[in-house]
């Protein structure tokens, strides 16, 4: 005797006793087995350094407490998203899944392995016809029933997670590493000194609106550029010694124009002139024959805005000595270990500035773009304390590891065609092009200062080397994950 009511009619090709049927068993096949317990746990190498990825174990028991027997059906029915960071529409958030491996393990146990750290809240959703009992009964948790996650990251570094970021507009960079970005503008003409001082004073007024700093250290800053006694620096220059008040290399302000150096005298000469060796990219600090430090910058950079002079600046006053290389009038010894520290801090200064006002990240000039390099290559490096920023390589989800993804081959044209890993690698290679030695400096006061105002304190800063460099990577106090969104953002990166 036919199940079918009189009244039903079948569409055309569809069996109605069998979807009745099916209705029926879906009805009657929710598992009794339960959730005894879920545990996450993140994932760490050989060396116990963190990787991009959470290990989560989720064990079921049978009501009588015993575990239950599980049945893995379909494994891309288990789910999970988080809400990031929306990069290039800053007020918005974006909704990211997450990719699963996952394995019974047995004994009731399913263990899964994510392919980036997940979202603290989030949930894992385990859908019908996932995972079944041992009577091929599905176990469901989806929808209010399913499994939130009350460890995990918090929305930055859960954006952080899904490095590495990549570039949405290339005007931000420079054609040494991604052939397609415009050529660009060389700002060799400076701007009058009125202007500068304008643009210092209203600067220097945001800094004190955000709380970066007092309006006596303002109020110091604009006294700086009119101080007569300094007239000898350039005016782009000077705004930007002054403009580092607030920044973790506020202490080259008295380096280069009082006695915090090892010369216990002011620099003698800091400008923008010719007077340079043609090996110098940027700028070039020597010790002169009377045994005076000086810095000259290329005159190509004389327009440059004077928030990116002063990373400039942060970077040259730790290179610094009593004695040069060459004997008596020189450069100060340097190394490729010193020119990564000295980099890292170029990097971070021009971040905070950048914190303050990052109208100026997108001005389309050769040094702009050329630092814009590196602030890239930093936003996608922190090995040690992952998700974290750092200096080493970072567990990056996608692209190998590329800090600079879709940059052309050779990037930096250093001879060098391998993809670059992190800030250390990109900094390394060129002063290896350069004909750099490696291994570590004596640090200079200055140097210490300032690396204690980034790192903290605790440690050996006496030589400006390997140990210095693990600080850099572990525990940069000044570039927080909000900060690094928020530079992200401000270069219009993506990922």
């Amino acid at each position: 005797m036919s199940s079918r009511l009189p009244s039903q009619k079948s569409a055309p090709g569809v069996a109605i006793d069998a979807f009745e049927q099916l209705e029926d068993r879906r009805m009657m096949a929710a598992s009794p087995a339960v959730v005894a317990g879920i545990k996450v746990a993140k994932r760490a190498d050989a060396d116990a350094t963190a990787l991009n990825s959470n290990r989560i174990t989720v064990a079921f028991q049978n009501k009588d407490g015993t575990p239950a027997a599980l049945r893995l059906v379909d494994a891309t029915k288990i789910r999970t998203f988080g809400y990031a960071n929306d990069l290039i529409n800053p007020a918005l958030q974006r909704k990211v899944a997450v990719g699963l491996t996952v394995e019974n393990s047995g004994n009731g146990v399913l263990t899964i392995t994510t392919d980036r750290l997940i979202r603290k809240g989030s949930r894992l959703q385990i859908l019908t016809g996932a995972l079944t009992d041992s009577k091929g009964r599905d176990i469901i948790r989806e929808g209010s029933n399913s499994l939130v996650f009350t460890v995990g990251q918090n929305k930055p570094r859960y954006t952080l997670s899904n490095r590495n970021f990549v570039p949405t507009d290339l005007s931000y960079f420079s054609k040494d590493v991604f052939a397609n970005a415009p050529t660009p503008t060389t700002a060799s003409t400076a701007p009058s000194a009125a202007s500068i001082r304008t643009s210092l004073a209203a600067f220097m007024n945001a800094k004190v609106t955000r709380g970066t700093i007092t309006q006596a250290q303002a109020n110091n800053a604009v006294a700086l550029f009119d101080n007569p006694a300094f007239s000898y620096v350039t005016p782009n220059l000077r705004a930007g010694l002054a403009s580092l008040y607030g920044t973790a290399a506020e202490p080259a302000i008295d380096s280069f124009l009082g006695k915090s150096n090892l010369t216990k005298k002011p620099y003698s000469i800091i400008e923008f002139s010719s007077a340079i060796s043609s090996s110098a990219v940027v700028g070039e600090t020597k010790i002169s024959e009377s045994g005076r430090l000086t810095l000259r910058i290329r005159p190509g950079y004389a327009g440059e805005d004077f928030r990116a002079l002063s990373a400039i600046l942060a970077h040259e006053s730790l290179h610094q000595d009593t004695v040069a290389a060459s004997g008596t009038q020189g450069t100060p010894p340097n190394s490729q270990d010193e020119e990564i520290i000295a980099n890292t801090v170029q990097a971070t200064v021009y971040i905070q500035q950048a914190m303050v006002d990052p109208s100026f990240v997108g001005n389309g000039t050769v040094l702009v773009n050329s630092i814009n390099d590196q602030v890239l290559a930093l936003l996608n490096s922190g090995d040690a304390l992952f998700p974290y920023g750092g200096i080493r390589q970072a567990p990056a989800r996608t692209n190998n590891g590329n800090v600079f993804v879709g940059a052309k081959t050779n990037p930096g044209n250093y001879n060098n065609n391998t993809a670059v890993k992190s800030f250390e690698d990109w900094i390394r290679r060129e002063y290896v092009f350069r004909g750099f030695n490696a291994g570590g400096t004596t640090a200079n006061p200055v140097a210490v200062s300032i690396l204690k105002n980034i790192v903290g304190t605790a440690g050996n800063f006496a030589t400006l080397g390997t140990q210095v460099q693990d600080y850099l990577d572990t525990r940069n106090a000044v570039l927080t994950d909000a900060t690094y969104i928020r530079m992200a953002q401000a270069l219009k990166l993506t990922f």
